[in-house]
């Protein structure tokens, strides 16, 4: 079996998707499929066929030229499917941002974030942000709509992506198959380590609906110097997010450490008190998972998966407020045995629910469904 994977995420991963294709691929490779990866490449290269890890690429030329940019890549892709799509048996396309393609083969289409919910939650009223929700809705939403129209299989990352497939597209919730993130269990292994630690960490990309500037304004109102924030990542938000620090008086607390691989991500998450996630929006954020399972108390507003994981979620949920994020911080930090066993509880779930090996497990089977009834 040979799977064509299409996103317009690069590579090495640097983002969510990138980084939920690179753990697929290696498992579906170990597995005895065949993968190839189209992925965008330089800005006026060629086509280029290499590896990463060890699946194989092809890298297609890539103008980010908004709102052309689509258009150019939709007819490169369409021509490497005229072609023969390199022998593939089923193209794969992970949205959002991947123009409809036209193919008699089987086509399976990952949603991780539906733009017009995405781009509906964002806060930010610059005019960067309401260009981004005005492309979402007279361009992106249709493409979206074709790839549902032509899909053989439509797969959602959350329970939630599938009701927002059935309420903002024609797309009823059956058709849609919910296959989530996950986490490599091993690599991210549980320590239970004596947190003394009053860093608070942040991972993830510093853009908008975020809820990054919320985030500094909790940390304000938290007087105690010795709570310091830690925000890893890149993105458009950084220098106005040094502003806002500036601003509020406590640039000082604040350390933006710039993208951590997953290596560093690991070390990092043995050492801070907790993770935050304070988004507007999150459909099935990794670095959650990933604080989960390495065992570091996870506090969250109830986005994405977040808030599929029941009344006895694992994960300390606050409001979207500053107030309800900072007493949320302060809980952790007063009542460090609660937030163990709010930890333990996240491992045990990760390894029932999250673990790659079961997400890969669930996909694969749905590939040899396919094959069933091809044959």
């Amino acid at each position: 079996m040979r799977i064509a994977f299409v996103t317009n995420n690069r590579f090495p991963a640097r983002e969510g998707i990138a980084r939920h294709l690179t753990e697929i691929t290696t498992r579906l490779d170990r597995r005895g499929v065949e993968c190839i990866v189209l992925s965008p490449g330089s800005r006026f290269g060629r086509w280029r066929q290499d590896r990463d890890g060890g699946t194989a690429h092809l890298r297609y030329p890539y103008w980010k030229l908004r709102p052309f940019h689509h258009a150019m890549i939709r007819r490169m892709l369409q021509r490497w499917i005229d072609e023969g799509a390199g022998d593939a048996d089923i193209i794969h396309a992970h949205l959002p941002l991947i123009p409809p393609i036209d193919t008699d083969k089987p086509l399976f289409v990952t949603f991780h974030s539906p733009l017009l919910s995405d781009t509906a939650a964002i806060p930010e009223r610059d005019v960067r942000a309401r260009l981004v929700r005005l492309n979402a809705r007279l361009v992106s939403a249709g493409y979206e709509q074709q790839h549902i129209d032509r899909a053989s299989r439509i797969i959602a990352v959350s329970d939630g992506v599938a009701s927002e497939l059935d309420r903002h597209y024609r797309c009823p919730r059956a058709s849609v198959e919910v296959i989530t993130n996950g986490v490599d269990s091993r690599f991210f292994g549980f320590s239970p380590c004596d947190r003394r630690s009053r860093h608070l960490l942040y991972a993830g990309r510093i853009g908008y609906r975020k809820g990054l500037f919320r985030l500094l304004d909790a940390l304000a109102l938290l007087k105690d110097p010795r709570i310091r924030l830690e925000i890893a990542g890149e993105g458009p938000l950084e220098g106005r997010l040094r502003n806002h620090a500036r601003q509020l008086g406590i640039a000082e607390r604040v350390n933006f450490i710039g993208f951590l691989d997953r290596n560093q991500l690991r070390e990092k998450l043995k050492r801070v008190a907790c993770l935050v996630n304070p988004a507007d929006y999150e459909t099935g954020p990794l670095t959650v998972l990933e604080a989960m399972s390495a065992g570091t108390p996870v506090l969250s507003t109830a986005t994405g998966l977040v808030g599929e994981m029941g009344p006895h979620a694992p994960v300390l949920l606050t409001d979207m407020t500053a107030l309800s994020l900072a007493q949320a911080v302060e809980r952790i930090l007063v009542h460090p045995a609660e937030a163990r066993d709010r930890a333990l509880a996240a491992r045990r779930l990760i390894d029932q629910r999250f673990d790659w090996e079961r997400v890969t497990d669930r996909l694969l089977g749905l590939y040899r469904c396919n094959e069933l009834r091809a044959a």
